[in-house]
């Protein structure tokens, strides 16, 4: 990095992650001067360019870091010893060997997608884990706001159902005094969970409200479908909750 000079917006665009810090701590007292968590956040089927990702996914598990309270995955800011086939982890500093497989082919101009600097963003495609199913998108809005803010987010919303997949599983949570969790596969009248603000539920009593966890997995309750997919984003369902998010707005001040 360059300080000042380096240029964060370009760096999100181009690896599809923005970063709470984009400097490491470098010993624990730095970690604890740190006003708030390192973390993440990753931008789901964000298109980058040829020049910053492989081309298509990586059908292979990816090489961890064998630190077992650390499993990293090996990256470009690995340090690399060629002689020895021997990786270091940028978290951990734990000395990896490649597997056998890795070790016959790399040297420093022959390396694998993983390794070559510009791919800071790799995706895998794992043939350890069966198909999961189509993707599945579940939207988590706050609805204490000022209702201009509420209407810009629905139109927000709005756009990005139209870039989704076509085969996605799209569900929605609004929270404010209450937390609704909207039936939108439900045809006819608008239908919503409502969980109260006030109590607090424990994830098995959740589960088996929603028909989802426990001895009603898999037998949606109440008429509820569960998993299917909501009607096209230009019909009804979606559209009238878009309209409803304004029960919770932030008073104004006197």
């Amino acid at each position: 990095m360059q300080g000042e000079h380096y240029d964060h917006a370009a760096s999100e665009e181009a690896s599809g992650a923005r970063l709470s810090f984009h400097c490491w701590p470098s010993s624990r007292l730095e970690a604890t001067r740190c006003v708030a968590p390192i973390g993440a956040l990753y931008t789901p089927l964000k298109k980058l360019p040829p020049s910053c990702a492989p081309p298509t996914a990586l059908a292979y598990d990816p090489i961890r870091c064998s630190q077992p309270n650390c499993s990293s995955v090996l990256n470009p800011f690995c340090q690399v010893d060629f002689r020895t086939k021997i990786w270091v982890c940028p978290f951990c500093l734990q000395r990896n060997h490649f597997p056998p497989h890795y070790a016959e082919n790399i040297s420093e101009q022959n390396l694998p997608a993983e390794l070559i600097p510009q791919f800071a963003t790799c995706e895998y495609e794992l043939p350890s884990v069966p198909p999961a199913g189509p993707p599945a998108f579940v939207f988590c809005i706050d609805t204490c706001a000022h209702a201009e803010e509420l209407k810009e987010l629905a139109d927000s919303i709005q756009q990005i159902l139209n870039l989704l997949p076509d085969d996605s599983l799209v569900g929605l949570i609004t929270f404010g005094t209450n937390v609704q969790v909207h039936e939108l596969g439900f045809e006819g009248i608008p239908k919503a969970y409502v969980l109260r603000g006030n109590k607090e539920y424990a994830p098995a009593k959740v589960g088996q409200l929603l028909g989802c966890g426990g001895s009603t997995q898999g037998k949606p309750q109440n008429g509820a479908r569960g998993g299917a997919p909501p009607p096209p984003p230009g019909q009804p369902g979606m559209m009238h909750q878009q309209q409803q998010m304004n029960g919770n707005q932030i008073p104004e001040t006197p």
